[in-house]
């Protein structure tokens, strides 16, 4: 009977932890905590001017979002990682929004805050998206910048560099391009 309940115990604990890691990313990769005087400028407030902030892409250069607003009308930039279901699962949704844009009009910015630098370039070769892709470093801290707790998370910036919404549901940032 021991045995019995141990092996029920197990598959429990198993499957609420795949249920837990499913549901959502949860909390982006803790940084080690520095001692250093100067803070990173925290986001938290719709109509607030944009932070810019620079990544990697995957050729190695650095790209920064300043380079993007005010080119378009819109930016959106969407914090995601390759082991994040959620985030992988919004891709799709980010392609179908990208694509019924013309030219001049939307622009994504996607960073990501994968650690595993060959896990991202895997991930971005499966997803192929059509849009600049920055990846945060420790000399890059993107995601601190805009206070990201937990992926998939997205920001959207009007060309005058105005934060408008902050995880803006698809018929929301919808309802903003499409008007």
């Amino acid at each position: 009977m021991k045995k019995i309940f141990n092996i029920h115990y197990s598959l429990f604990i198993l499957l609420s932890a795949s249920v837990l890691l499913l549901a959502s990313c949860g909390k982006k990769p803790a940084k080690q905590a520095e001692n250093t005087q100067e803070e990173a400028p925290v986001v938290t407030v719709d109509s607030t001017l944009f932070v810019d902030i620079k990544g990697l892409t995957p050729e190695g250069k650095e790209l920064a979002l300043s380079d993007l607003v005010g080119e378009t009308d819109y930016v959106l930039v969407d914090f995601w990682a390759s082991w994040c279901g959620p985030c992988r699962r919004f891709i799709p949704v980010l392609k179908e929004l990208y694509a019924g844009q013309e030219d001049g009009h939307f622009e994504i910015l996607s960073c990501s805050v994968d650690q595993d630098v060959m896990a991202w370039q895997v991930a971005l070769n499966e997803e192929q998206m059509p849009w600049p892709q920055i990846r945060e470093d420790e000399d890059h801290p993107c995601s601190e910048k805009y206070n990201v707790q937990y992926i998939p998370h997205t920001v959207l910036i009007d060309k005058g560099g105005k934060i408008i919404g902050v995880n803006l549901e698809e018929p929301q940032i919808q309802e903003i391009l499409f008007k």
